[in-house]
């Protein structure tokens, strides 16, 4: 079999394994390794009936942008496959720069592709490549596993690079075959960018040095994958949660390893930033080594870390002020003018009062000056006739209830007359008796059960 029919029969073994029928969008830059992939996928698809697309992301960095989109253009009309262009704007300016721009920029388009596949030119030297970059930066194994064959997107849609065991210089000889033409783009032998300056550069010593690189690394890649799926088990196996929302338990008996690795799969499934490795692992012994009555939280990526009962949670939506201890300058005050709904303001949520009867405050009370306010220390409250008045410090301990609940609490006074403490409950001069009209409130925040 010759090069360019293997790379045919490769390329069909690969298409085999989507579901039958299903469209497919090929992204179509116009240069050599898009033109094979969609060349394939022309011919695949008058030979199987399966619906081919192209779509091509116009960046406009390049002043041969325009005439880029020409030539894709009679390309795809000489093919049969309707092509679709879709102009972006990329952010120069960007944290990680053009290049990651860019590609943000491209996926956000394949996102809203009607198609469940969107199909991409990668190749084995890109593999190899992305491989040595993500080495260079010091990532982890989900990092070192680099570009997988089907990537997940928002939506249920998937990424698809069924060339990507195939390396460049086969696709060349097998557009070369089919007398294939394709466009230069220039930014490729800038080697002010990484990726070039590893292709252009780098790569060419190691051709000399170390003859098949290339595979040696996207070999590599597959093991980390692989690796890195059995230690997301072992996190699930360690208590992190399969799906969002749930807390993490704080297992005493994990080796510091095994504690890391559940608190990173946590955060992932979380959709929280990895921190880095240092910062992980004091985020580890803050969270499993910390005594039972200690306060910790822990600000991380917008959102905040907190310990409570054994367990970790994450806190979002709240300011990060009102995670923390309250201090005077952290003091605010709400008037409550008898609305059935306060907007407490600055992320603090929001409290609702129902009409109630035999429950809640005493409607007939509801009369001159009440407010909300933050805790400010030695608040106290007495809940029944026939019990002692109680520091309010006390009753949330007693409560348990999470840290950022006791510092974040919403108190309603009459006057200087703490009344109501959500969690806690009404001070005994307030609260309804049976058969007498009241009005029943509940804190809410966004995200988290309300607090009645």
């Amino acid at each position: 079999m010759t090069e360019p029919a293997a790379l045919v029969a490769e390329f069909e073994q690969r298409v085999a394994t989507l579901p039958a029928g299903a469209p497919v969008c090929v992204g179509f830059s116009g240069g050599l390794d898009s033109v094979v992939l969609l060349h394939l996928f022309a011919e695949h698809a008058e030979a199987t009936g399966r619906k081919v697309s192209a779509l091509h992301v116009h960046h406009g960095l390049s002043p041969n942008a325009d005439t880029w989109v020409k030539f894709c253009e009679r390309f795809c009309a000489n093919h049969g496959v309707p092509l679709a262009v879709e102009r972006v704007r990329v952010n120069l300016d960007a944290t990680g720069g053009v290049e990651a721009a860019a590609r943000m920029a491209r996926y956000a388009v394949f996102t809203a592709r009607p198609e469940p596949f969107v199909a991409l030119a990668h190749h084995l030297d890109d593999q190899a490549e992305t491989v040595l970059f993500q080495l260079l930066r010091g990532t982890g194994l989900k990092g070192m596993a680099a570009m997988p064959e089907l990537r997940p997107l928002i939506g249920g849609k998937q990424i698809f690079r069924p060339l990507l065991r195939q390396p460049r210089a086969l696709l060349r000889a097998f557009a070369q075959s089919q007398a294939l033409r394709w466009i230069e783009d220039e930014s490729n032998a800038l080697t002010l960018y990484d990726r070039n300056f590893l292709r252009l550069e780098i790569g060419p010593m190691l051709d000399q040095r170390f003859p098949g690189w290339q595979e040696s690394l996207a070999r590599f890649a597959r093991h980390a994958g692989a690796a890195g799926e059995l230690l997301d088990a072992l996190a699930t196996v360690d208590g992190a949660p399969a799906r969002a929302g749930l807390p993490l338990p704080l297992a005493a008996e994990l080796s510091a390893e095994r504690r890391a690795n559940a608190l990173r799969a946590w955060l992932a499934r979380n959709a929280v930033a990895m921190p880095t490795e240092a910062r992980l692992a004091e985020m580890v012994r803050q969270l499993w080594e910390a005594r039972d009555d200690a306060r910790v939280r822990i600000d991380h990526a917008g959102v905040a870390l907190v310990r409570h009962k054994g367990e970790a949670l994450i806190e979002r939506g709240l300011a990060p002020a009102a995670l923390g201890a309250v201090t005077p300058a952290q003091s605010w005050q709400v008037p409550w003018r008898r609305e059935s709904e306060v907007d407490l303001g600055a992320e603090r949520g929001a409290v609702h009062f129902e009409p109630s009867t035999g429950e809640g405050i005493r409607a007939e009370l509801v009369l001159g000056e009440w407010s909300f306010r933050a805790r400010s220390g030695g608040e106290t409250i007495r809940l029944g006739a026939d019990r002692p008045t109680r520091t309010l410090k006390n009753l949330l301990q007693e409560r348990e209830l999470p840290m950022w609940q006791r510092d974040n609490l919403p108190l309603l006074f009459h006057g200087d007359k703490l009344v109501w403490v959500p969690g806690v409950g009404i001070a005994s001069d307030y609260a309804c008796r049976e058969g007498e009209p009241g009005l029943s409130p509940s804190w809410r925040v966004a995200g988290k059960a309300p607090l009645c």
